[in-house]
């Protein structure tokens, strides 16, 4: 098979990583079986590099022109998410060590993927609205979530009661002088609401002692 196919895709996509849907409206002219065995010749030639089903990327034997971030394929491994939890905390410098698992909040079930680019777990996170606290990385062109918002998603999963913030730096390592930095940008009032939004006691109880020591 030529690399027309390949051609047709980086130059009328344009875009980094790309659905079977986007490929029937690139080859509206082609019907479904043409275009999947043309897929399944480049993945078998490493053309094509596919990280879930119905997704998939040009491979860097193209030459590596559509480069991005972990968080950005993150977000596209299920759409209805952002970086979250350890991930987001290193992110934004709270936790000292790099975490290699990229850890996602999402809106749908528990969900773990596992690809050429490493492990990706996906959470639920129950609150409303799904994406407050949530921001688009300039450098990772991906949605994160601040360090507070990723901080009460990781201890609504953790389901673990504190009793003071030097309990949150002996669990995580996070830095309490940054998380204090943070803070700074919230009332009071904002910080328990949050909590609240979880309708969970674990979270709640993280509000009033980020309120009472840090805030």
């Amino acid at each position: 098979m030529s690399s027309e196919f390949l051609n047709k895709i980086e130059q009328d996509l344009k875009v980094p990583l790309f659905t079977d849907d986007d490929l029937k409206l690139v080859f509206r002219d082609k019907g479904p079986s043409t275009i999947y065995n043309s897929l399944t010749y480049h993945l078998k030639n490493q053309n094509l590099v596919r990280f879930r089903r119905g997704l998939y990327s040009l491979s860097t034997k193209r030459g590596g022109k559509h480069a991005f971030s972990k968080f950005k394929l993150a977000n596209k491994l299920v759409l209805q998410s952002f970086v979250s939890f350890e991930s987001a905390l290193s992110h934004h410098n709270l936790i000292p060590e790099a975490v290699y698992e990229v850890t996602s909040a999402t809106l749908s079930k528990n969900v773990v993927f596992e690809n050429s680019l490493g492990r990706f777990s996906f959470s639920y996170s129950p609150i409303e609205p799904f994406y407050l606290g949530v921001e688009k990385d300039e450098i990772t062109d991906a949605k994160i979530a601040n360090p507070v918002r990723a901080l009460f998603d990781l201890i609504y999963v953790r389901r673990k009661l504190y009793d003071k913030a030097e309990d949150l730096e002996g669990d995580f390592r996070i830095d309490l002088k940054e998380l204090k930095v943070h803070l700074s940008h919230f009332k009071p009032g904002e910080i328990l609401e949050l909590g609240e939004l979880y309708k969970k006691k674990t979270t709640r109880r993280l509000a009033t002692i980020l309120v009472r020591e840090l805030m």
